[in-house]
């Protein structure tokens, strides 16, 4: 049996998969399970909304509240436990194996260096796409923390935007998705699909381009670091740069 270094990243490359590894059957009943829990999470997290008070036009005209933010971890709730159950299932490796497990210093100064490379490449594509279309892309998660005036409730959305969300999105996206697609396919297929579908879930039309590439970039960081932390702390990170701006006033 060939011994491997526990030192060694992974996934990195499907020849150290094991052959029934993201086998498509399995792939889809994960995919089938990660839907159901979200879409329990989301039942259960509009009831509570609209028991806090969250009206449909709340959330049509992008008005953070408590109701809001308390039906996103409710719907996190559901998905994360779900991820971590199914994730080593169709793996056939454990979570420690896919990178979930606590960073070395190589896998912080990936996650460092790819927060420069995602701010970069998503303001890149944001002033290309501005320069050729005159649409400055607009995110929901822009709007919602604009329209706050309860200091509380700012702070409540800023460590969902910087903790919370990187941790679960770097699961489902890179983790599951990212590995998925890398188990048939070349790492730039893999990265592109991934950051599209990332893109596509958190963004409007307008600001597809910019967070699908923001998206590829994370897929590479973890990619080259074997480390989902490192995928999280640039998630994290670049989050964490675009709240500081809302705050100060410098976006709108």
């Amino acid at each position: 049996m060939e011994k491997r270094s526990t030192s060694e990243p992974s996934p990195l490359s499907p020849k150290r998969w094991p052959p029934e590894a993201f086998a498509w059957p399995r792939s889809l009943a994960a995919l089938a399970l990660v839907l159901v829990a979200f879409g329990a999470g989301s039942v259960l997290a509009g009831l509570i909304a609209g028991e806090l008070g969250t009206t449909r036009s709340d959330v049509v005209a992008e008005h953070l509240n408590w109701g809001i933010l308390v039906a996103q971890l409710v719907t996190y709730v559901f998905v994360v436990p779900t991820l971590l159950v199914v994730l080593p299932w169709v793996a056939r490796r454990s979570l420690a194996d896919l990178g979930l497990r606590p960073p070395n210093g190589r896998a912080i100064g990936a996650g460092l260096l790819g927060a420069l490379g995602m701010y970069a490449v998503t303001l890149g594509i944001a002033n290309l796409q501005f320069a050729f279309t005159h649409q400055k892309p607009e995110e929901a998660a822009t709007s919602l923390l604009t329209s706050v005036h309860d200091p509380l409730l700012g702070l409540g959305f800023a460590l969902l935007a910087v903790v919370i969300a990187p941790f679960v999105e770097e699961l489902a996206f890179r983790g599951f998705l990212f590995n998925t697609v890398l188990r048939y396919a070349p790492v730039w297929v893999a990265a592109t699909i991934s950051g599209a579908v990332f893109g596509l879930s958190h963004a409007s039309l307008s600001a597809f381009l910019p967070l699908a590439g923001s998206g590829i970039v994370l897929a590479y960081v973890y990619y080259l670091s074997g480390s989902l932390p490192a995928s999280m702390l640039t998630h994290a990170l670049f989050n964490a740069i675009n709240v500081a701006l809302i705050a100060s006033g410098q976006v709108t």
